[in-house]
């Protein structure tokens, strides 16, 4: 016996709903599961991190600010004098009439020596242990709900002390102290919060988040009463928010900076690139995958329908 029409119709109008609804979830599900493969794949991964942030020692942001964080320690907590008496000519040190003068006379001095040995072989294997030993530190804040990541480069700045004695300022080294707080640095974002949550969706189940998304998409497609415009749209809200997701990292406003000192801020913006980056580029190649196939797909349907 043949169904009423409007049995059909309620039908239609229930699957459509759960469609939808399946639909949604699927596609904030591949989003999710973006994040989450490469939370799995870079930051959690010790090996994988030190070999994403170890390059950033070649980068004359990162040189800068280990050179300044030196340069500032090492001016702190020696005698002015004696350490103008030992980098500067006399004739300088006689005509400069405060400590701040002789300061800004000797920083530069100070930090090109800093920055030879942040060149050199040894400092680039100090920088990769310093790494190693601080992503144990990165993977338990990411326990946390807090709104920044701070990550403690202080091993690399006493190491780089230590190693002044090959330089002009050896006389000097074995009597600098470094603060704790030394060489610290605070990523601040609100995407920091999602990749706190991405992280305890990663801790629950990494691959259940992929095959869940694999399940919604399926159960829409299977509900759906017109499958093919249904694909066509998952396809293209995916690539749609993949590619708003790729341009949040890729906007300046994406990190927030305390302070002023602009050496601190570019060496947090060159960590933050190098943490996100490969986030950014799965996040660009899966936008423009998605919105390509969902946008071929529309046109290749519209001249059908002319032919």
């Amino acid at each position: 016996m043949p169904k009423e029409p409007h049995t059909v119709v309620k039908t239609h109008k229930v699957r459509s709903f759960f469609a939808a609804v399946f639909a949604i979830g699927g596609i904030y599900l591949v989003l999710s599961s973006i994040s989450v493969i490469w939370l799995n794949r870079t930051l959690t991964n010790n090996s994988t991190y030190v070999s994403t942030v170890a390059p950033l020692v070649t980068k004359p942001a990162i040189q800068k600010y280990i050179a300044q964080e030196v340069t500032t320690a090492i001016l702190k907590n020696s005698p002015t004098q004696n350490l103008a008496s030992a980098l500067l000519p006399a004739s300088e040190v006689a005509a400069s009439t405060s400590t701040t003068q002789l300061n800004n006379l000797m920083r530069p001095i100070i930090e090109s020596d800093a920055i030879s040995i942040v060149q050199s072989p040894s400092f680039v294997n100090l920088w990769r242990q310093t790494n190693q030993t601080a992503h144990q530190s990165f993977i338990n804040q990411l326990n946390n709900n807090s709104g920044q990541i701070n990550l403690n480069l202080n091993p690399a700045i006493t190491g780089l002390i230590n190693e002044l004695n090959s330089s002009q300022l050896s006389a000097l080294a074995g009597h600098i102290s470094v603060s704790p707080n030394t060489g610290k640095l605070s990523i601040k974002s609100a995407n920091i919060v999602q990749a706190h949550h991405y992280y305890r969706l990663y801790e629950t189940s990494t691959y259940g988040i992929v095959i869940a998304a694999v399940i919604a998409i399926a159960l829409a497609i299977l509900l759906s009463m017109k499958r093919d415009r249904l694909v066509r749209r998952i396809l293209l809200w995916i690539g749609i928010l993949a590619l708003l997701q790729a341009a949040v990292l890729a906007t300046p406003s994406f990190l927030s900076f305390s302070g002023n000192n602009e050496v601190t801020k570019n060496a947090v913006k060159a960590f933050a690139t190098a943490i996100f980056h490969n986030l950014l580029l799965a996040n660009l190649v899966i936008g423009i995958v998605c919105l390509a196939a969902g946008v071929g797909s529309m046109v290749y349907v519209h001249r059908k329908q002319k032919v």
